[in-house]
């Protein structure tokens, strides 16, 4: 039997290309690139597989309903489209990879006052629209105290509605930074309890 090819990750300048669509997109609430790859990862890491029907329109607007965006012709619509697929198979690559589960997340960096710092709000924020595309699915993990704790730098960092105290853990960019480090082991024990979930159902047996 013939396994799939791989997907082929996209080449720095292939993410720039689409990182500048997606800045100069006709569709004024587009995702931006790192918004984009936080609701990939969530897509690949939760429970639920949607077809591309229903989670290619949200990136390109609110209230989009098409597959292909807003673009200057057929071909460049086709392109894109071609690039976020690639995107998440890749994303979907390092999880799935026999060697053990990876991410390389595409979220923003800045200086501050002479340290380079990572930030993944926008990023979480992306993550945050990819769950709440698939909120039925996801809520056993929500509703259970380690869900809520994995949850908890992705919330902090990219929920609008939080109280007063909540904000205050994201106020300067040092606790940024550190929920952000928080983020990609959470990912990943996230992926590892729907694995495990999805084992579980087909073999007919409760979770401890």
């Amino acid at each position: 039997m013939n396994r799939p090819a791989p997907t082929r990750p996209l080449s720095d300048t292939e993410i720039e290309q689409l990182d500048e669509f997606l800045l100069r997109s006709e569709a004024e609430d587009s995702m931006t690139l790192d918004m984009l790859d936080g609701y990939l990862h969530a897509l690949a890491v939760g429970p639920a597989k949607p077809p591309p029907r229903h989670w290619l329109p949200p990136i390109w607007s609110e209230d989009a309903v098409a597959m292909e965006p807003p673009a200057r012709d057929a071909a460049e619509a086709r392109r894109m489209v071609e690039l976020v697929t690639r995107l998440y198979g890749s994303i979907v690559a390092g999880l799935e990879d026999e060697q053990g589960a990876t991410i390389s997340p595409l979220w923003s960096s800045f200086e501050d006052r002479g340290v380079e710092r990572e930030d993944a709000q926008i990023w979480a924020a992306g993550f945050l629209a990819g769950v709440d595309l698939c909120l039925q699915e996801w809520q056993p993990l929500l509703d259970t105290e380690e869900g809520r704790a994995w949850m908890r730098p992705l919330r902090l960092l990219g929920e609008e509605d939080l109280e007063p105290r909540e904000q205050a853990l994201s106020a300067t960019a040092a606790a940024r930074e550190q929920l952000t480090r928080a983020i990609p082991d959470a990912v990943l024990s996230m992926h590892a309890y729907w694995r495990a979930s999805r084992r579980a159902a087909l073999e007919g047996v409760d979770l401890p």
